[in-house]
């Protein structure tokens, strides 16, 4: 079940989304698109990256800050590798260039898991809607 979150940044009270609010929705559009329709490995992979997306942004606004450096910037390196285009097999190559993207999150994903689940118990989320 997904948090509500509270408004803050550019925009906050007046009805503009912030560019956080808009990056979460869309995740989280995407995450619940794909679940539906049965791609259960893309849907995995969205919903890891809105997990460690929502942790790194909690962390950075002081809302959770129980989080090691190392994995803090483990995060950064995989948000800025996945937003990257041009990585070990390119992004616009159809079909090839989310591999990598992919095998990344998981070498990620599985490196952080411990502070994963620790995030999600300390903000209710239910940790099996990510694999953990």
């Amino acid at each position: 079940m997904a948090r509500k979150r509270r408004k803050s940044g550019r925009g906050a009270g007046t009805g503009i989304p912030s560019r956080e609010g808009r990056l979460h929705e869309a995740l989280e559009g995407a995450h619940r698109w794909l679940r539906r329709n049965k791609f259960k490995s893309s849907a995995k992979l969205v919903g890891r990256v809105r997990l460690m997306a929502m942790m790194g942004s909690d962390y950075l606004e002081g809302r959770y800050t129980r989080i090691p450096v190392t994995t803090i910037w483990v995060i950064i390196f995989a948000l800025l590798y996945v937003a990257w285009p041009f990585d070990i097999i390119p992004d616009f190559i159809p079909g090839m260039g989310w591999l990598d993207d992919a095998f990344i999150i998981g070498l990620v994903f599985g490196a952080i898991s411990r502070d994963l689940r620790k995030y999600c118990k300390a903000t209710g989320l239910n940790p099996n809607l990510f694999g953990l």
